[in-house]
């Protein structure tokens, strides 16, 4: 009979760890991490033997920092995030640096090569990837905007959809896939609204033509976008991301709302807080709803009653039953601490908030964003609501003049009127 010799799975690491400690050098520390973690790489399969940088391609001025990702693919063909893996470089650290996370920052224009760095990111097992950052302070020539998602075709109404671009330089230098530095706007005619990151938000129930127009500068550029609400199949409101139809609330309870979309041609979900606009069926306020869209679609339970919550988008609705319990008997509403008078420096602005007074409890809310308030025709002062959405919202009113002066605001709650005299001196 044969014997055979078996190994343990550790005994490679095993070793590696003896021949490195047996060296007696404080110096292969890192040998030694390095060659653990490769053996536990390997026998995970998990190993990268590719490496794609992403965001690559992208021009940048002194003072500006551009984020790069990685995507490796390992040894069972898997694909994942190895940003945070790998060993970062520059070819020219007196032009551009990048962090131990791939945070490019650029340190001086070149007008050499089209201010060309190489950056580099390596694994573990030495494998690399490459991407090229230009800094230069050359100027803007022209702007090709495209769309990003879905790359072509229509898009899917409700649906959010990413516009970027390609900038060319007066030097030849092209950045690709881009939004950095461009200023977005959608034509009047369109229901379609386009934020900073130049995320485009579509809600029309028919067919829809955008225009959008994006400016570097006096630089600009036009791309026509169409949406289409066709494969929208229904829509569902979350609440802690779970779906419901009833929701019940007390008074003074403060609740985000979610919005989810299903599409006919594919089994996956979308988010569509930005997309969807809510309402309530009665028109006693029993809620108020944040339209604002740094917290669209918080409600506010104000006093108690039911209704029906109304979300809308692309031609489809959901309707869920909402109830406030408890008592709100409203006795006043009062600005800031009750003054009728309140001093406004010239130039300068001052927050107002609304709460409402109640014989029961709770007490008082602060009712400022659910209130109409009222400049009386007053072209000395603005007014601009604040922090929507939260139990911190208030009503920031600003002085347009530069002398002494005299406006008087109103604001409506709930019939109550209360009004307040706003010395500007």
């Amino acid at each position: 009979m044969t014997k055979i010799n078996t190994f343990p799975k550790l005994s490679v690491v095993a070793i590696l760890l003896t021949s490195i400690i047996g060296c007696g050098s404080d110096d292969k520390s890192d040998d030694l991490v390095k060659a653990v973690t490769l053996e536990k790489l390997r026998s995970e399969g998990t190993i990268i033997e590719s490496v794609t940088i992403e965001n690559a391609q992208t021009r940048l001025r002194v003072g500006d920092k551009h984020q790069l990702s990685a995507t490796g693919i390992d040894s069972k063909g898997k694909k994942r995030d190895v940003t945070k893996e790998l060993t970062w470089s520059s070819s020219d650290s007196d032009i551009a640096t990048v962090s131990d996370s791939g945070l490019v920052t650029a340190i001086a224009n070149s007008s050499a090569d089209q201010g060309l760095v190489k950056i580099t990111g390596t694994t573990i097992n030495d494998i690399s990837g490459n991407g090229e950052i230009s800094i230069s302070n050359a100027a803007v020539a022209s702007i090709k905007l495209k769309q990003a998602s879905s790359q072509t075709g229509n898009i899917n109404t409700c649906i959010d959809a990413k516009i970027n671009g390609d900038v060319s330089y007066t030097d030849g230098y092209i950045s690709l896939n881009t939004i950095k530095d461009m200023s977005f706007s959608v034509d009047n005619s369109t229901t379609a609204t386009i934020d900073s990151d130049g995320t485009l938000f579509t809600s029309a129930p028919s067919i829809e033509k955008t225009q959008i127009t994006a400016s570097i500068g006096t630089v600009t550029a036009q791309l026509n976008v169409t949406s289409d609400p066709k494969n929208l199949e229904s829509i569902n409101l979350l609440v802690d991301d779970v779906a419901t139809d009833t929701i019940t609330l007390n008074v003074g309870d403060r609740m985000q709302l979610k919005a989810q979309a299903n599409l006919s041609n594919t089994d996956s979900t979308f988010n569509i807080d930005n997309s969807i606009s809510w309402s309530q069926l009665n028109t006693d306020d029993y809620v108020g709803i944040t339209t604002d869209k740094n917290n669209k679609g918080v409600i506010f339970a104000l006093k108690p009653g039911s209704t029906k919550l109304i979300g809308q988008c692309g031609g489809k609705q959901k309707i869920a039953t909402l109830e406030v319990k408890g008592d709100a008997t409203l006795n006043t509403i009062q600005i800031n601490d009750g003054e009728s008078t309140l001093t406004l420096e010239p130039l300068k602005t001052i927050d107002l908030v609304l709460t409402a007074n109640y014989t029961t409890t709770p007490a008082s809310l602060n009712v400022t964003e659910f209130a109409d308030w009222n400049l009386n025709g007053s072209s000395i002062v603005e007014g601009k609501l604040i922090n929507a959405g939260t139990k911190e919202a208030l009503y920031r009113l600003t002085s347009k003049s530069s002398t002494n002066n005299t406006a008087v605001i109103s604001v409506t709650y709930d019939g109550i009127i209360s009004n307040a005299t706003i010395n500007i001196e």
